[in-house]
């Protein structure tokens, strides 16, 4: 690939002139410009990003870290957010905490080294260690946190009403004749933690008892356990009507174990999920569900990102406010897996 030094000597003028010309700076005539991006285009020049970096002070980078790539709303999120950071002229630098087993804290270590300008990040499934947090408070530039929090997290925060959602999902079942209320929940993660809150407040809103077995816990979130915990609480005698599961990937594991009990959705149980995932709408049942934006979530994401980097290249170590929290709006979408109780 050509270089600076030999655009120069093929149009027999200086380096900074070339310089100036391909980065469109003025104090170039317009004739010498033109040859120099001729010559240029002819010989397949590229511009050093690394030079640019260290002159501009900006690597034009982006950190960008997630639990699953084949996580549909963590996709629809990084969609997102790859959709500002490529209209801004940010190249994104990807890291799977899926595939960094182990090796977190090296991971964000390796983002700090390569000098990204900030970091979009998606956290890992466990809360984090003492370590993770250590390398975080270390690295220099802005982070901005999206769909789950951990407790004292001190960053930027975009998610959804995983609390209102939860709580109108539940407040649909009710109006609908459900007492017998289950919630199959996820509480060691934020959003988790959330729902059970939104089901509880709908549930004690209408004074109606809460049971301990009907609130089980998920503990190895991605295996069939969903599906076994349902498969025992449909098999009680006094089993619940209607089940409020964590997501759409935990409803669907419920849908499973009442199809192979034999009953029926929505005549012997009402299901609902959360995320409206595009499988829903092709379940038999339809899965009524609570629909997020996670485009949204990861645009904002992106979009303050930059905001703080911009913030941060005029005035090092002054973010532009303190740590923001946007909580984004969620629906709740009917469709076939809900239904009165039957009498």
């Amino acid at each position: 690939m050509i270089s600076l030094d030999r655009i120069s000597d093929i149009c027999g003028v200086s380096i900074g002139t070339v310089s100036k010309a391909l980065s469109g700076k003025p104090g170039v005539r317009s004739t010498t410009r033109q040859r120099i991006l001729s010559v240029a285009e002819r010989y397949r020049y590229r511009p050093n990003r690394l030079v640019h970096a260290i002159q501009r002070g900006k690597s034009m980078t982006v950190g960008l870290t997630c639990r699953n790539f084949g996580d549909e709303f963590g996709g629809r999120i990084m969609s997102g957010m790859l959709e500002v950071l490529f209209h801004a002229k940010y190249d994104p630098i990807v890291i799977s905490w899926e595939l960094s087993v182990n090796e977190g804290v090296r991971a964000l270590r390796s983002l700090t080294e390569r000098r990204v300008d900030g970091i979009l990040m998606f956290p890992p499934a466990e809360l984090p260690t003492d370590p993770y947090l250590e390398e975080l408070r270390i690295f220099n530039g802005p982070i901005v946190v999206v769909d789950q929090m951990w407790p004292g997290c001190r960053y930027d925060f975009y998610g959804s009403q995983d609390a209102e959602g939860a709580d109108v999902v539940t407040e649909h079942l009710i109006k609908l004749g459900h007492r017998k209320i289950a919630h199959i929940q996820l509480s060691n993660v934020s959003t988790g933690q959330s729902r059970l809150d939104g089901f509880q407040r709908a549930m004690i809103r209408h004074g109606i008892a809460i049971h301990e077995k009907w609130l089980p816990g998920i503990e190895h979130y991605g295996s069939d356990e969903p599906y076994k915990i349902a498969r025992e609480l449909l098999s009680s005698p006094d089993r619940p009507t209607a089940i409020v599961a964590f997501n759409d990937p935990v409803a669907m594991q419920v849908l499973a174990a009442a199809h192979d009990l034999g009953l029926r959705v929505p005549q012997d149980l009402s299901v609902t999920g959360f995320g409206d995932l595009d499988v829903t709408r092709h379940l038999r049942p339809m899965l009524t569900t609570v629909a997020q934006n996670p485009m949204a979530i990861g645009r904002k994401a992106a979009e303050r990102l930059l905001q703080q980097i911009e913030a941060n290249s005029t005035a090092p170590g002054h973010p532009v406010s303190s740590p923001l929290q946007e909580l984004l709006p969620v629906e709740v979408i009917v469709r076939q897996s809900t239904g009165p109780i039957s009498r």
